[in-house]
Formats: structure tokens, C-alpha cells, sequence
């Protein structure tokens, strides 16, 4: 009886300790499925890929701009504040006059700025 213990209790102790040892990850290198080169991706996946904007991640964290508190006249109108849709039709806004020649009117987080498009100077700021 005495031997018959010690063998139970030696196989379960056994099975104990080889348990975790199963269920352990295994440090392979190829986890990703393997495609054969001649393989092309489907179009209709390449068009979605391509329709995803890549967003820096210096941009997730900015703080927001008051033109109106931290620009000053003079100074350079950051390039990400220059494309077209931040420009402004100034005769749909009174208090915004007629820009001159090479000069647009962009709204900023709601203010106005004239900027010279040229030289991308701010020449005037107009608080929203």
C-alpha cells in the first residue's frame, strides 16, 4: 500500500510541474502565416490601406492655438495652418476687409488671421 501511495503521489506531483511547462509560450519568430511572394494583395484592400491618414504622433498631443494670444504680426503662420482648408471667403464675414494683393484671410481654432501667402507672414489678427 505503502509503494502504491508514493507512485500516486509521485505522478501527480510529475503531472503538476509538467502542466505550466505545456502551456508555456513558445519563443517562435514566425508568428505571422507564411504568403507566397507571387501572391498580389486584393485591390479593394490596397485602396483601404491607402485611404488612411498617418497621423504623427507629435500631433495627437498638441495643445490648442489662439492665434489671437500666441501669434503676433510678423511672425511665420505654422506650415500645418497654410492648406486650403483654412482659408476664409472674406465677404462672408464683416468684420474682415478685403485682402490685397498675395494676402488670404485663414480662421484658426476661431480667430482670423491675414497672412501674406507669399512670405507666410501674419500680417493681421482678428479675435473670433
Amino acid at each position: 500500500m505503502n509503494t502504491l501511495m508514493k507512485a500516486i503521489v509521485l505522478s501527480i506531483s510529475t503531472a503538476l510541474v509538467a502542466a505550466p511547462a505545456m502551456a508555456a509560450p513558445q519563443n517562435n519568430q514566425n508568428h505571422q502565416p507564411q504568403v507566397e511572394h507571387n501572391q498580389k494583395a486584393p485591390a479593394q484592400h490596397q485602396v483601404q490601406k491607402d485611404k488612411m491618414p498617418a497621423k504623427p504622433q507629435a500631433q495627437q498631443h498638441k495643445k490648442s492655438v489662439k492665434p489671437a494670444h500666441d501669434w503676433r504680426a510678423g511672425q511665420k503662420v505654422p506650415s500645418q495652418y497654410r492648406g486650403n482648408s483654412y482659408k476664409v471667403d472674406h465677404s462672408k464675414y464683416k468684420k474682415l476687409s478685403k485682402p490685397g494683393k498675395n494676402q488670404q484671410w485663414i480662421k484658426v481654432n476661431g480667430d482670423y488671421v491675414l497672412t501674406n501667402i507669399i512670405s507666410h507672414s501674419i500680417i493681421k489678427i482678428i479675435a473670433g
